[in-house]
């Protein structure tokens, strides 16, 4: 896996550019600053795949990570940490206290901030066993976490959130940092093992994670948030032939993270199984670059073939777009 992160760094090409091209395609509310509507959801968009989603005073937050380790870190499998800076600045664009932080999987760019934003933000986590255990590392209260499993429901505030399975897309034909840091598999490093996730991350995290490979996947989820009588679908990428639980459909809102390969060619049928109201790429910007440098399309992202196959196969939903901080209400 560090031999294909190496790779990487030296076969990408430049960045495309930012979201200027597609103008059209970005949602955003007139009156930013406004409470959000009465019967609707606020959406914030934080980078990579992080998400506020706000409604009735009340705020929810999905894989919020705001730290955008380097490339050459993650590639060369470097000690890496959550920068506080970063953090401060990217927590002035969300409540001060939140109801929950979800987390998708385990992955540094999905839960290196998590332990300093749930201190900061009061707000329980909700996440895998691999995840779980490895905040727990960093001193967070077992109080203030929760593992959940696909099948699980909670009821937090105004939010009801199910979960669902998924699957982590592939680089170069292998699951990013497969492995914990104590040798386990994480359970879709096989076929046997995506059988059996109610059993992985069993075992105590001894240490706190050091490296960007001991942030391994763990558990891949997917949520349905439903509030305000919206339902907001969220994952982070997938692989083909595996689209979402066949009873979730009709949703308000699909977020669907496109950052591999792998999910940009599950996106159809995704879509298809979802029939959304409106669609969100998400995990597209380069999430190796530091927020304040704007929207950049990732090294390996490509857009404009998600616009393609959405004219092409007549997918329903209005695709959109959201640039950072600048908020847009699912009405």
């Amino acid at each position: 896996m560090k031999l294909s992160l190496c790779a990487l760094i030296f076969s990408v090409q430049i960045a495309h550019a930012g979201l200027e091209k597609y103008s059209s395609l970005v949602a955003a509310d007139k009156y930013p600053f406004a409470e959000p509507e009465p019967n609707a959801i606020r959406v914030t968009y934080l980078g990579v795949n992080g998400f506020q989603f706000e409604t009735n005073g009340q705020a929810l937050l999905v894989d919020p990570y705001f730290t955008r380790v380097g490339l050459l870190s993650a590639g060369l499998n470097r000690p890496i940490q959550s920068n506080p800076t970063r953090v401060s600045e990217g927590l002035k664009h969300i409540r001060p206290n939140v109801d929950a932080v979800l987390v998708t999987h385990a992955h540094f760019d999905h839960l290196l901030d998590v332990p300093e934003i749930a201190r900061r933000t009061r707000g329980q986590l909700i996440a895998g066993a691999t995840a779980i255990r490895l905040v727990e590392s960093f001193g967070i209260s077992p109080n203030k976490c929760e593992i959940v499993k696909p099948g699980s429901a909670r009821k937090i505030g105004p939010w009801t959130v199910r979960v669902f399975a998924a699957q982590h897309d592939r680089l170069f034909g292998k699951v990013p940092f497969e492995k914990c840091n104590n040798g386990r598999p994480s359970p879709q490093s096989s076929p046997s093992g995506r059988g059996r996730r109610e059993a992985a991350g069993e075992g105590e995290v001894t240490k706190p994670p050091v490296k960007a490979s001991d942030w391994c996947v763990g558990e891949p989820l997917a949520f349905v948030i439903e509030a305000a009588g919206k339902r907001i679908y969220i994952d982070s990428g997938g692989v083909p032939g595996a689209p979402p639980d066949s009873r979730t459909r009709d949703v308000d809102l699909a977020i669907l993270g496109v950052a591999l390969p792998d999910s940009r060619e599950r996106f159809a049928e995704a879509v298809r199984q979802l029939r959304p109201r409106y669609i969100l790429p998400s995990h597209q910007d380069d999430m190796f670059a530091p927020v304040d440098r704007g929207f950049v399309f990732g090294k390996m992202t490509n857009f404009p073939a998600l616009v393609r196959e959405q004219r092409r196969e007549k997918l329903s939903g209005r695709l959109i777009l959201l640039d950072y901080f600048r908020p847009w209400t699912l009405r």
